[in-house]
């Protein structure tokens, strides 16, 4: 019981040492109190000495006095000159500790020399030393409120002696004023704990609210962290990659003299095959390989970041000459020589590298991005594995672009746009089984404007959607009006492919066209599947079911050719025009013809080969067994108004092989084809 008592004691009288702010604010507000409460001891001790000078002996009113002020002076100096000085926790401790045990040392010598005095007064000298303990006792409370422990001991050896000191002296008048002078302590005790506390819950709260702000700026910073940083590789993602271009951007065009900046966009080349083979993991893994090399190679100054899927970007302003351009160009192509090593897996990949400078062909960031853009898909399809920077041509192609954009968006596609048609033959008749269409617009302002330009425009402004149905509804109007065993070949685009809504357009528009579905041939290729193999494929399934037939176009052009025609639901393959051109005078392109013939053979699928244009292509394809050709040796595009006739002059009678120069040129002579 009396340990429970002493433990409960000690823990009242001493400080909070579990609480390091709670302590720190006790500690401050405490230091700018004492010195008024040393003020008030002082002055009042002075002024009780001096009314009992000469009544009392002089150790009682100069000596004991003297000594006990000078201890609150000397306090008071000490707690003065660390009033801005910053302490420690076990600073703050030890202080306050101290102050207690010296409240508790103060409070019994002063009540002890006023009790001394009171015998050596009269009746008005002894109402001075009861106000002296009264008001002192009140106000060292107060200036001690924020120091719980110190106040209660005072109070208690001031009130607790002075109380039992009057109320034993027998008068009824001092009785009275130890009563009253007690219920007055305990109200001003109670008043200093209720404000203890409150001051306790502000400083708690307070410290409940920091350690909030501090939790949620740490989650601040986090989210600000995790917005501006790719997950898997750690790198800049494209948000901070833009944030930093326009500060970068900024700093240079205040400095124009000595400040260029270049900002390259790196495509890895045979990432995808990686990553569809192996899985999505190994592609991550793979392209974690790649930051980490990258951010090894390059000089600390350059500014990497991945932009998404298989591209990262870069901001150097360290490229200033000629020299410089030709040390980083080296640099980026050797990061990728070497072969990247994950588990037992060793891959080799590429990369195409695009880029811009400023302040040289854009002044703003987003400019300067889209012709670093350009530049790598200039580099895609024109320098794969290269490293191609924005030039003066590239700005004249996109000038271009953009006039052809503007005109089709304000073009009467009904009118300007209409279809020609060029044949494909049968190889071993030359009798045309199959025509393809082809898209021609006749710009009122722009003239005769080749395919490849505006299918791309309208492929990149979202116009396609609406000339795929309209190109399908005039190419199959030409159609019915042909034998039904002459079949028709229409080109569909990525974005055909992977909408829904496009496909059901193109299937309504075959049905409403008279035309059997198993006489038309849908022509795609295989950059337009692969974006989206799975959508792509639902979409040619789709039109299978409607009894339509699927031939891949352009094939060998790709890196993912074989795995193409292995998942796609194929019937045709048409081998690009690029692999006959050189077969009269190279036998290794013979030989690669041979073997691709071979394999779509193989696989079960028609051959068409594009672009015969001499008389022993012909000769060669028939001789390899490829069943049907296409290019101009037989026929350029023409005019709807011109392939019946073309149909009748090409099926009149058996043809030979050796006759067939002649014939189709005086075929083509007689009909005016229009060029391609």
């Amino acid at each position: 019981m009396l340990i429970n008592i002493v433990s409960s004691l000690k823990t009242v009288l001493s400080p909070p040492d579990d609480n390091p702010e709670l302590l720190q604010a006790k500690f401050s507000a405490f230091s700018r109190q004492v010195p008024i409460m040393y003020a008030l001891v002082v002055l009042n001790t002075l002024a009780l000495a001096v009314t009992h000078y000469g009544r009392a002996p002089d150790w009682l009113t100069l000596y004991l006095p003297g000594v006990l002020d000078a201890i609150c002076i000397w306090r008071t100096a000490m707690w003065w000159r660390s009033r801005h000085r910053t302490i420690s926790f076990e600073q703050a401790i030890r202080w306050l500790r101290s102050t207690i045990a010296l409240a508790g040392l103060l409070g019994a010598g002063f009540s002890a020399w006023s009790l001394s005095l009171f015998s050596y007064g009269d009746a008005y000298m002894q109402g001075q030393v009861a106000f002296f303990m009264g008001v002192t006792a009140i106000g060292c409370g107060f200036c001690l409120m924020h120091l719980r422990s110190a106040a209660l001991l005072v109070m208690a050896l001031v009130v607790v002696p002075f109380t039992a000191f009057l109320g034993s002296s027998g008068n009824v008048v001092l009785a009275s004023i130890a009563i009253n002078f007690a219920i007055v302590a305990i109200a001003v005790t109670f008043m200093l704990l209720t404000n203890y506390s409150e001051f306790e819950q502000r400083v708690n709260s307070g410290s409940a609210l920091r350690a909030k702000q501090a939790e949620l700026q740490a989650m601040s910073d986090t989210n600000l962290r995790n917005s501006n940083t790719d997950i898997l590789t750690g790198l800049p993602n494209r948000r901070h990659f833009f944030a930093e271009l326009e500060r970068r951007m900024a700093v240079a065009a205040a400095d124009p003299a000595n400040k260029r900046l270049r900002v390259g966009i790196i495509d890895l080349d045979g990432f995808k095959p990686i990553n569809d083979v192996h899985g999505h993991l190994m592609g991550d893994r793979l392209l974690i390989a790649v930051a980490k090399r990258l951010r090894a190679r390059l000089d600390p100054a350059v500014f990497l970041a991945r932009l998404g899927g298989d591209e990262f970007v870069l901001i150097s302003d360290r490229v200033t000459d000629r020299q410089a351009a030709v040390a980083a160009r080296k640099l980026l192509i050797d990061i990728f020589e070497a072969p990247f090593e994950i588990d037992d897996l060793t891959v080799r990949i590429g990369c195409s590298i695009g880029y811009a400078e400023f302040p040289k062909v854009a002044k703003s960031a987003e400019d300067l991005f889209e012709r670093a853009d350009y530049a790598l898909f200039y580099a895609k399809q024109h320098d794969r594995g290269g490293i191609v920077g924005f030039s003066a041509v590239h700005e004249a192609t996109i000038r271009e672009a953009s006039v052809i954009d503007q005109a089709l968006m304000n073009a009467d596609l009904e009118r300007e746009l209409w279809i020609a048609y060029q044949p494909i033959v049968e190889a071993k008749t030359f009798q045309t089984v199959t025509f393809e269409a082809l898209a021609r617009w006749k710009s009122p302002a722009l003239g005769n404007v080749p395919p490849i330009r505006f299918i791309v425009a309208a492929e990149r402004s979202g116009l396609i959607a609406q000339l795929t149905p309209m190109l399908l509804r005039k190419a199959l109007e030409g159609a019915a009006t042909w034998p039904e065993q002459v079949r028709i070949s229409f080109n569909l685009s990525a974005i055909d492919l992977t909408s829904p809504l496009s496909i059901l357009k193109i299937i309504s528009v075959v049905e409403n066209s008279g035309v059997k579905p198993s006489r038309i041939d849908f022509e795609i290729t295989e950059t337009a599947v692969m974006g989206n193999l799975a959508l792509a494929t639902e979409s040619l399934n789709a039109l299978k079911a409607l009894g339509a037939r699927i031939s891949l176009d352009d094939f060998g052009t790709g890196y993912s050719s074989l795995s193409c025609i292995r998942e796609l639901p194929l019937d045709k393959v048409k081998i690009d025009r690029s692999f006959i051109t050189k077969i009269e005078d190279d036998p290794a392109a013979c030989l690669i013809l041979r073997t691709m013939i071979g394999l779509c053979t193989g696989l079960g699928y028609e051959c068409i080969v594009e672009g015969v244009e001499t008389h022993e292509q012909a000769q060669f394809l028939r001789t390899e067994g490829c069943r049907f050709m296409q290019g101009y040796f037989f026929a350029k595009p023409m005019r709807v108004d011109r392939v019946r006739d073309y149909i009748a002059a090409s099926n009149c009678g058996a043809l030979q092989l050796e006759e067939a120069s002649g014939w189709t040129r005086s075929v083509v002579s007689s009909i005016g084809a229009p060029q391609r």
